[in-house]
């Protein structure tokens, strides 16, 4: 492993303490592709976790449909040189607040209003 490994690690909740447990973590170098797979969204394939021959994929649905600025962004994550563990949420107060939580802090990609993780079994 690469001390410069750069980590994504997408969280389907705002913040932890109202995680449902739909999280994961990649390596950048697990990274395989993106593609457009609705109007406003994007799916990140990665390697997956366990080994199977299925990739696991994670659906990043924009508020906004500028792909081409989430993939300047992923894009910069990916190869950043330093290495580094970056966070995103989907953004979405679920705490029962009313307020938006944790948008500037939980965030490497701009205008995401969801995220669905799906992981081979």
């Amino acid at each position: 492993m690469s001390y410069n490994e750069n980590f994504l690690y997408f969280n389907e909740d705002v913040n932890a303490v109202d995680s449902t447990g739909d999280g994961a973590m990649y390596k950048s170098s697990d990274f395989i592709g993106a593609n457009v797979t609705g109007a406003a969204e994007v799916t990140l394939h990665f390697a997956s976790r366990n080994g199977a021959a299925t990739d696991d994929t994670v659906a990043v649905t924009q508020s906004t449909t500028d792909v081409k600025k989430l993939m300047q962004e992923l894009t910069a994550v990916l190869s950043n040189p330093r290495g580094g563990m970056f966070t995103q949420s989907d953004n979405v107060a679920s705490d029962g607040s009313g307020g938006a939580v944790g948008d500037a802090t939980e965030s490497f990609l701009s205008g995401v209003s969801g995220i669905v993780i799906a992981t081979a079994a």
